[in-house]
């Protein structure tokens, strides 16, 4: 039996992280195994405590689309005739848009029913639909459908459609690298704009939940427990 804790070498470690990301590691940590696995559990640190964060964030955003949405149309999520899912508007080429968009929506709301019971409850189907779902409901040929009647009202007045979606999109896409514990200090990740992102999306869904959340979140100590000094300048939700 051997003291201590148990350690990987660098082969051990290419084998599970694979060749690519372990260099990309052993690259930032100048050419030194340990501090290069050091970074690796500390990036793993900063997703876990990133994703509840935007987990919180999603939350506000589906039961936000949510309460705007059901006010025009009662049980949407769990009538597949909701006439939420017959808009259309504009030219035949916008229409034939909209419609492709309505069959995604349809096609991902049967998809979140899988796995619930044979009759769910509206919040149960909401519940489950990805954050996908909610980004692809402010698309640029939803704005006279979606947009302009029923989802503005989730947002302070003057709120663009545009800049909110390409915050929804961002989001999602940076949830999706944090899930697959991708590396958060690169230049294509670049963590403090993310977070500027996650918060700035935040305030406009609930500002009152995002001070919460900001307040409780464990982000900005996983992130200044960074081993390699100026890796990274973000800070966390504040």
């Amino acid at each position: 039996m051997t003291d201590g804790p148990p350690s990987l070498d660098a082969a051990q470690a290419e084998r599970w992280l694979s060749a690519p990301r372990y260099r990309r590691y052993l690259g930032v940590a100048g050419g030194d195994h340990a501090a290069a696995m050091e970074t690796y559990l500390w990036n793993s640190r900063v997703a876990a405590a990133g994703i509840v964060d935007v987990g919180h964030l999603e939350v506000a955003v589906r039961n936000a689309y949510d309460r705007v949405l059901t006010r025009r149309f009662p049980d949407w999520a769990i009538d597949p005739q909701s006439p939420l899912f017959a808009l259309e508007q504009g030219v035949q080429r916008a229409r034939a848009q909209q419609r492709r968009r309505n069959q995604a929506s349809l096609a991902r709301i049967t998809d979140a029913k899988r796995g619930l019971s044979s009759a769910p409850t509206h919040a149960e189907v909401v519940a489950a639909l990805t954050f996908g779902f909610w980004s692809n409901l402010t698309v640029g040929e939803r704005t006279p459908t979606l947009w302009n009647p029923v989802l503005h009202r989730a947002f302070p007045k003057g709120t663009g459609r545009a800049r909110v979606h390409d915050l929804v999109a961002r989001v999602v896409k940076f949830r999706n690298r944090l899930a697959h514990n991708e590396p958060v200090f690169s230049t294509r990740t670049g963590l403090a704009d993310r977070l500027t992102e996650v918060r700035e999306l935040f305030e406009l869904i609930d500002p009152d939940a995002y001070a919460y959340v900001a307040e409780h979140s464990t982000l900005g100590v996983a992130i200044s427990s960074c081993p390699i000094p100026g890796l990274t300048s973000a800070t966390g939700l504040r």
